[in-house]
């Protein structure tokens, strides 16, 4: 066994996010004071002390939770997974009546079913209780005291403890939400990749539910991703430093700024952007963001430069057809209206992309939960640069 989560000092610790925003990640882990800051498939390990785990969870804008490892054992079989887990002491994070829950994910021949592995892990600690206490623990699946993770990779199964709670792309301003959403922790991370200045305007210019041009907003702003969230998992740990996580927050409320920043929220739907209103006032950025409701292909700009986001409604029943001349207008009007600007586009639909008839400059795959898309970056040259209408290769 190997217990490494201390009081005091310096711990390991991971943060999770959506494949192909790993980098984003380690960048904000960086400019945070985050230590020893590796990348690795849909995550970041790194160190830092308590009041570093409150500050990440607190303001990481594309991690989707915070781990804290605290030990590793071999197991090939469903009985070693059930003794390895119980030998270790439970009773060091939670008593007999406090409340548990297990996540499990697996890649491994031996354990194909996360359930079971929760099951049996389940068992193992309230079994230790009952010998020890004639008592077992009752499984919360909501708000336990200990959000138990736990990894399995071939014969290799990794114990954490789940520090975030509830997943923490649910920030708490998104009240009202339109179908198929983007989370989000995949809303900042299009943010901070396009680079966009704030004092350049920035345009989400199909808006849904307005979750680009929130998170815009709060980067700009400086406002940490996590503060309409009233709990954290941590909060119900026994060394929870309260004192300390007040300190935390107050500080990096201290460094909002009130800057002077330019953000349209554009839809052609009222529905959809009343749900933005909404959401925009409960983010407290109403002051930064405005709103015009008509059809992207109607906006007109009087900026020379700027950024557009775009996330394009998918729509099952819209026919083929309509989809490939739906995009086709897409490229037809960055070329004609938004010479200077920079556009991001985040699609699922790579066949209907390829007829946006631009070259992009970026192309990275990213994921929105468990559905593959693509963020194609479009530079419109101004002045004399001819943009020809090549088809992205694959």
């Amino acid at each position: 066994m190997n217990y490494t989560f201390a009081h005091t000092g310096d711990f390991e610790m991971k943060a999770t996010t959506f494949f192909g925003l790993e980098e984003v990640l380690a960048a904000e882990l960086r400019k945070l004071g985050a230590k020893d800051v590796e990348p690795f498939k849909r995550g970041v390990s790194f160190t830092g002390d308590l009041g570093f785990m409150y500050k990440a969870n607190f303001c990481l804008r594309t991690a989707l939770r915070i781990l804290v490892p605290i030990y590793k054992f071999e197991a090939n079989n469903d009985h070693q997974l059930y003794d390895g887990i119980k030998k270790f002491d439970w009773s060091q994070f939670m008593g007999v009546d406090d409340t548990l829950a297990i996540e499990a994910v697996a890649n491994s021949d031996n354990f194909t079913h996360s359930l079971y592995i929760e099951q049996k892990t389940k068992d193992a600690i309230c079994d230790q209780f009952r010998e020890n206490t004639g008592k077992r623990p009752s499984v919360d699946l909501k708000t336990p005291t200990l959000r138990i993770y736990v990894h399995i990779f071939r014969d290799e199964v990794s114990v954490s403890l789940d520090s975030s709670g509830d997943i923490l792309y649910k920030r708490g301003y998104r009240e009202d939400i339109v179908d198929a959403p983007i989370k989000e922790v995949l809303a900042a991370g299009i943010v901070l990749i396009s680079d966009w200045q704030p004092h350049l305007p920035l345009i989400d210019g199909m808006c849904g539910s307005g979750t680009l041009a929130i998170e815009a907003a709060l980067y700009a702003n400086n406002v940490p991703a996590g503060i309409f969230r009233k709990d954290f998992g941590f909060m119900r740990w026994k060394n929870y430093d309260e004192k300390l996580f007040e300190t935390i927050t107050e500080i990096a409320i201290g460094r909002i700024k009130d800057g002077d920043v330019n953000i349209l929220a554009n839809d052609i739907s009222d529905k959809s952007l009343n749900i933005t209103k909404h959401n925009v006032e409960v983010a407290k950025v109403d002051d930064v963001i405005s709103f015009s409701r008509k059809s992207f292909f109607d906006i007109k700009v009087e900026k020379p430069m700027g950024t557009i986001l775009l996330n394009p409604p998918y729509d099952e029943r819209m026919k083929k057809e309509d989809i490939v001349t739906f995009y086709k207008q897409i490229g037809d009007k960055l070329k004609k209206d938004f010479a200077g600007w920079t556009c991001w586009i985040i699609t699922s639909n790579l066949d209907a992309a390829k007829f946006i008839g631009l070259r992009p400059t970026r192309k990275i795959t990213l994921f929105n939960g468990s559905l593959e898309c693509r963020l194609f970056k479009f530079e419109m040259y101004a002045g004399t640069k001819k943009i020809h209408k090549l088809t992205p290769k694959e």
